[in-house]
């Protein structure tokens, strides 16, 4: 049977033209060419060319950049495997994965956890955008592939221009238009065969923050990709792929149980009036490897803080821990002291960030709540927002509620200055 030796994939997006288009061309080790194309996320058609070479191939490329054609910046997709290195990744269930990996215990409540996360984690993503979770290699893609590192960092910038286009509803610019169709270039969606303009799919703003959790998503899943050290197999079940190194575990009542749950109470806030009805259901410990193994416990003051989240972005932080965004994704975020991690003294302010109040996430079944070290260093206070973040010189930003500010925040600017150490689970 021939084998694929060299593979060159094309796409082509331009809204005004209704364009949406992906190509493919293979050469096989014998000499034979095979062209494959179609809509993206629509099914293709394909012509074999028996022994045109590669000349031939490289001359139907020249052909497809004259027609306006670029490469794709994505690895597997419809028409080749998803490799690494040559590898294909092990196929295995996330559920699967994470229980193992996460609720070492075996107990029922951390696998009903870990259900409940997976799932929330799969939904905000593939809910109201095009990119789809693959459940045997636990892995999301567009249409097309997963998008690479080099690609996500450029469509990052180009979802910055989208957004200050969205924010004045300036659809129509040239440069928010060539930024949107360069977008679609490298992040490939399902538009349909109906015509397609920056409104379809970024009607607001709230669809261009569901497009950098979805960069989020794709660049999480690109690293899922690089094969890790395989786990112990037990008996005869095949070696599972070590994509989460993190303990989870109930804490159990006692002194510590009893101090997080006053300090919960203690710091609520009447003006957070939906919050305020919450209360602590379960505590869990958490002990995310890289984050302590990283974390600047030197850098003093350390200071103990709240950071909410949804629940649909649990599952992400318990795998990769809290990390500084680029910044693009600050600006779209709005994010009022600079590209940093936030946490807060007062617990009904981050619950707000878990129950959607800020016009992010969303409510899942119970609201989240981090405890999170900070190694705060050098602080700068301020009174006042602050975007450009703290000034060269400071690690951490104490933003002091007062006049402009309602609550009082802690910034840091450093993955190392974060740890995570419990997970509260709250409702009403």
């Amino acid at each position: 049977m021939a084998s694929v030796i060299e593979e060159i994939r094309l796409i082509n997006v331009e809204a005004d033209s209704n364009m949406n288009r992906w190509w493919t061309g293979r050469l096989y080790d014998s000499g034979d060419v095979e062209t494959l194309w179609g809509r993206v996320g629509h099914s293709g058609q394909s012509k074999l060319f028996p022994g045109a070479g590669r000349s031939f191939l490289l001359e139907k490329q020249r052909e497809k950049a004259r027609k306006g054609y670029t490469e794709l910046k994505t690895v597997g997709g419809p028409t080749s495997s998803v490799t690494t290195h040559g590898k294909i990744v092990e196929k295995s269930e996330l559920k699967q994965i994470a229980r193992a990996q996460i609720a070492k215990s075996g107990s029922p409540t951390l696998n009903r956890l870990i259900d409940r996360l997976v799932e929330a984690n799969v939904h905000r993503i593939t809910s109201s955008t095009q990119i789809t979770f693959n459940s045997s290699t636990g892995l999301f893609s567009t249409p097309l592939g997963i998008v690479t590192p080099d690609g996500i960092t450029e469509a990052r910038n180009l979802l910055m221009v989208i957004n200050q286009g969205v924010s004045r509803r300036d659809y129509t610019s040239t440069k928010v238009r060539d930024a949107f169709n360069r977008y679609m270039r490298i992040v490939p969606q399902n538009v349909g065969m109906k015509r397609f303009d920056v409104n379809t799919i970024f009607p607001d703003i709230t669809a261009v923050q569901k497009q950098s959790d979805v960069l989020d998503s794709l660049e999480a899943s690109y690293q899922a990709l690089q094969t890790q050290k395989p786990t112990t197999p037990s008996g005869n079940q095949p070696p599972m792929e070590q994509v989460f190194q993190v303990d989870l575990d109930i804490l159990a009542a006692g002194p510590e149980y009893d101090r997080l749950n006053r300090w919960f109470e203690t710091s609520k806030k009447p003006m957070h009036r939906d919050a305020f009805r919450y209360r602590v259901v379960q505590i869990y410990t958490v002990n995310i490897h890289a984050m302590t193994e990283a974390f600047e416990s030197k850098t003093i003051p350390i200071r103990e803080v709240w950071h909410g989240t949804s629940q649909a972005n649990v599952l992400s932080i318990l795998k990769t821990g809290l990390r500084t965004s680029p910044p693009s994704t600050a600006a779209i975020a709005g994010k009022m002291f600079g590209n940093g991690i936030y946490g807060a003294n007062v617990s009904t302010k981050s619950l707000n960030y878990s129950i959607g109040h800020w016009g992010q996430g969303g409510k899942g079944d119970a609201a989240w709540l981090f405890v999170c070290q900070f190694a705060m260093g050098r602080i700068q206070q301020v009174t006042k927002q602050k975007l450009n973040g703290a000034d060269p010189g400071y690690d951490s930003i104490y933003a002091k509620g007062g006049a402009d500010l309602y609550n009082d925040e802690f910034v840091v600017y450093r993955n190392s200055q974060v740890k995570i150490t419990h997970l509260l689970e709250c409702k009403k």
